[in-house]
């Protein structure tokens, strides 16, 4: 199998290997978790709103209006890790995403079931899914509504 990875559209190619596996670290655990919407500046939250590093609650604009920081989620700063494994003994693509616990993650694996199967199966693709109740979960689950789960 010759596997390639596209990263910004630049691609990668993998060859003579029985499976690949892709992983995103992200660096900002225990990072901040809140930045200027303005500025752009990491922010903390004091008991008197927000800050940024130098302990400053207003924005360096070029306009000279020393306007507050806007606190905004850091977009993925609830995110640990991605990774994508190909699998090709066993004929399957898993992809893990960690959003707590850096020793789990939630895992979602679509396999295809050998076309010698016994039953109905044979040759078909099987998704595999987190659910709610299943055994050492990697954050609660709470059904939404088919399909999709409130995480936590």
């Amino acid at each position: 199998m010759s596997a390639m990875l596209s990263v910004d559209s630049d691609h990668l190619r993998f060859v003579e290997d029985d499976s690949v596996t892709v992983s995103l670290e992200f660096p900002w655990e225990n990072g901040p978790d809140r930045h200027c919407t303005r500025c752009g500046e990491d922010l903390v939250e004091t008991s008197n709103g927000y800050e940024d590093d130098s302990g400053s609650s207003v924005c360096d604009e070029d306009s000279g209006e020393a306007l507050p920081h806007e606190a905004g989620q850091v977009p993925l700063s609830w995110v640990n890790s991605a990774t994508i494994d190909a699998d090709e003994a066993e004929d399957s693509v898993t992809v893990s995403i960690s959003v707590g616990d850096p020793r789990g993650a939630f895992t979602f694996t679509l396999r295809r079931v050998p076309d010698d199967a016994v039953g109905d199966l044979g040759g078909r693709l099987v998704l595999h899914v987190p659910y709610p109740g299943e055994p050492c979960p990697h954050r609660q689950l709470t059904a939404l509504h088919p399909g999709a789960f409130v995480v936590g």
